[in-house]
């Protein structure tokens, strides 16, 4: 088979992994606090060496062809997060919590520690300051939260600190555990808008400039205008790899035959 087939497959399958997390961005636009996801394409040229990463250059994966420094695949550099901040919108429910800046929230799940930016709280049966999953949001002792429902309105300052009262009396019940990293890269997405520290070198740090909103949620940082234009653009470079398959397959096919009939 014609090495171009595979050469613009690799661009083919590169366009249809783009497209997913495109539809994936815009199928979380209305998620609080979701950040949205982009690849970026590199050149890769033979020969491949024995580390060489094929599943991300080539698929499927062919080694065939003798190494020709004139021709080049598509490979993926690198899968990332956009961590800019979305807007604030207010809602009036005292358990939203907008992040004002760069920080997260910490939260207790079943495989260890996560953040998140998703404030949507809410209060857990046993009282405690929850996410929506059910996933204990920590304080700054490490231990969950536990609020008194019933106990007055609840105040969430910028800093996080909480209390309950009825405004002329507050009681204190603890304090927001708000963490920051120097590089965002460090977190991985895990779903449900959680993020796990993938670099285990990189530190839990105090935010330097993050305010805590009650009061609001952050929405995502997705721009429809902007995602609906990668797509098309997308659709076009994926259907164009594919003329270029079909192009290269009928010019086989035809030299084929044509060789057949002069013999």
């Amino acid at each position: 088979m014609h090495e171009g087939i595979y050469i613009a497959a690799s661009g083919a399958f590169k366009q249809e992994q783009k497209l997913d997390i495109i539809a994936n961005n815009l199928a979380n636009m209305g998620t609080s606090g979701f950040k949205r996801d982009a690849l970026a394409f590199q050149e890769m040229i033979p020969p491949f060496t024995p580390t060489a990463n094929l599943v991300n250059a080539v698929d499927p994966q062919y080694t065939g062809f003798p190494a020709d420094l004139t021709v080049s695949y598509v490979g993926i550099n690198h899968f990332f997060t956009d961590p800019t901040q979305g807007s604030l919108r207010p809602t009036g429910n005292p358990l939203d919590l907008g992040l004002d800046g760069e920080g997260y929230l910490v939260v207790e799940t079943p495989e260890g520690q996560r953040y998140t930016r998703g404030g949507n709280l809410k209060l857990s049966p046993k009282g405690n300051l929850a996410t929506q999953e059910g996933y204990n949001v920590l304080g700054q002792d490490g231990k969950p939260i536990q609020v008194d429902g019933e106990g007055g309105q609840i105040n969430i300052d910028a800093t996080g600190a909480i209390s309950v009262g009825n405004g002329l009396q507050n009681t204190p019940v603890g304090n927001l555990k708000l963490v920051a990293f120097d590089d965002p890269a460090s977190l991985t997405k895990e779903g449900n808008g959680l993020f796990r520290l993938s670099d285990p070198g990189a530190k839990e740090q105090t935010p330097k400039d993050l305010n805590v909103r009650q009061g609001l949620l952050e929405s995502s940082n997705v721009n429809p205008v902007k995602e609906m234009t990668e797509m098309i653009t997308t659709m076009r470079a994926f259907e164009a790899y594919q003329k270029i398959i079909q192009s290269i397959d009928e010019a086989d096919d035809q030299a084929v035959n044509a060789i057949g009939r002069l013999g």
